[in-house]
């Protein structure tokens, strides 16, 4: 029964961008983005005109379950802020800005 759980080698690991150690996650929320704007939905999730339109007219705000913010500690720098995206089954990141914490229910970390 070996090897039967084959998640467990997709496990992502997030490296600190300043000392290249190993971030850990911590046990914190996770920060979704949301866009109210067609042309933000359009910029963002790469969708036509017509269908930004349309999700925009559906609700009040389009929340992206694809894109959050999420905390990570390295040992050397300690807690860090990081956006995490979902595109083709494969993990990106970078260090939050404050444009991104702009799109968050959450204003001042």
């Amino acid at each position: 029964m070996a090897n039967k759980r084959t998640d467990r080698g997709t496990i992502q690991i997030y490296c600190c961008p300043f000392c290249e150690q190993r971030l850990w996650r911590l046990a914190t929320s996770k920060y979704y983005l949301f866009y109210k704007y067609a042309t933000e939905i359009r910029k963002n999730l790469d969708v036509s005109a017509k269908k930004a339109q349309f999700l925009a007219a559906q609700n009040s705000t389009y929340l992206d379950s694809k894109k959050w913010i999420e905390a990570f500690c390295c040992q050397k720098y300690e807690r860090m802020w990081r956006l995490i995206s979902l595109q083709d089954k494969e993990y990106e990141y970078r260090l939050a800005k404050e444009k991104d914490w702009l799109q968050t229910n959450k204003q001042n970390i």
